[in-house]
């Protein structure tokens, strides 16, 4: 039988150093050395040969066949965690703000040596998974992880699910990717980041951006942040007798997304709200404290549901900002030069009264 016949699947693998087209010439003939050099270095500590691997350099990126037999668990185990340790080794020799960063794609199909590289469904399959929106998404969001690993739901299926060599299918978040005709679903996972963090950056659509003609701090859209911000607005509010505004904008976020848990948190919050009107001092910030936790806790779960979710506790968040600042300002009440006869009565919180100049 002639070999092109015989049907063999293999794993595939590639790796693109993120920016790369930003880089001088110098810098990306370094980043080039040093993709080949942290490569070598992970396989070399998981025990795989290199040598046998059919590599295809494309500048930026690297893309290999492997030999027909490579334990998948242990490429998806160890030289993962290796390579990650062997970027934490390059990076120490660079500049702090110059960091190499990869995005790897991986899929088990089959895979044949062709005039201008590689030929079949997998290596179309790692090329997709490697340009797919969520992974570049996740990656440019974090500053935490150099690394964002994506695997094909096929090896995801066979491989990580059985939590071979200590691999933890709770820590894969599954994505859609679809590009042209290739449509499939993939699992991305970032060392040591947890699936609500991954999928805030996967899903929001804008892990960086402009806010008020700043750079916003990308680490601020994970779904745990953005509901941190929404509950200490939201329990800043009440505070500030803002509640029944925003308790109307909270009960409409809560119907949209988690219907059935809308009028527990409602009457959670009502709670904070008539504790907070009651203390004042020290015990009023420390309660509003306790309570602000507690608001994120209820709100973060409606943040990691979606990215048009966590959009809008975001928005929620500077609702409750604004309300918190409007209120604050109506409350406060300046009064000069008072000339009364009998009973003079003047109330409202921060009021202030001047007399000449004087308090």
């Amino acid at each position: 039988m002639a070999s092109h016949n015989i049907i063999t699947r293999h794993l595939c693998i590639a790796a693109d150093v993120e920016r790369y087209s930003r880089l001088d010439i110098p810098q990306q003939e370094r980043a080039q050395a040093e993709l080949v050099e942290v490569l070598d270095r992970a396989a070399t500590l998981s025990s795989l040969d290199r040598l046998s691997w059919k590599r295809q350099p494309q500048g930026d990126q690297e893309f290999a066949v492997l030999p027909a037999g490579t334990p998948e668990q242990v490429v998806l185990g160890e030289f993962i965690r290796n390579l990650t340790v062997a970027l934490g080794e390059c990076n120490a020799h660079r500049p702090r703000k110059q960091p190499m960063r990869l995005r790897l794609a991986m899929d088990l199909g089959v895979a044949r040596t062709a005039a201008l590289g590689h030929s079949g469904p997998a290596p179309i399959a790692v090329a997709r998974y490697l340009n797919a929106p969520p992974l570049k998404s996740v990656l440019s969001g974090t500053r935490t992880t150099n690394l964002a690993v994506i695997v094909s739901d096929r090896l995801y299926q066979d491989v990580v699910q059985h939590h071979s060599h200590g691999l933890d299918p709770d820590q894969y978040l599954k994505v859609h990717v679809r590009h042209d005709e290739f449509a499939g679903y993939g699992w991305i996972q970032i060392p040591e980041h947890s699936t609500a963090e991954i999928r805030g950056l996967a899903l929001s659509g804008r892990p960086t951006g402009m806010a008020n003609g700043k750079q916003e701090d990308p680490i601020m859209n994970t779904p745990e942040a953005i509901a941190a911000l929404a509950g200490s607005a939201v329990v800043g509010a009440m505070a500030a007798d803002a509640w029944a505004f925003v308790r109307d904008r909270c009960a409409a976020l809560l119907t949209r997304h988690t219907p059935e848990e809308r009028q527990e948190v409602l009457d959670l919050f009502d709670g904070f709200d008539r504790c907070l009107s009651t203390v004042e001092g020290g015990h009023h910030d420390s309660l509003a404290a306790m309570f602000a936790g507690r608001a994120t806790t209820a709100l973060a779960g409606v943040a990691a549901l979606s990215g048009e979710a966590a959009d809008e506790v975001r928005a929620l968040a500077e609702a409750a900002d604004a309300a918190r600042t409007e209120s604050a300002a109506r409350s406060s009440i300046s009064v000069r030069d008072v000339r009364a006869k009998g009973d003079f009565i003047l109330g409202g919180r921060n009021t202030t009264v001047y007399k000449g100049g004087q308090r």
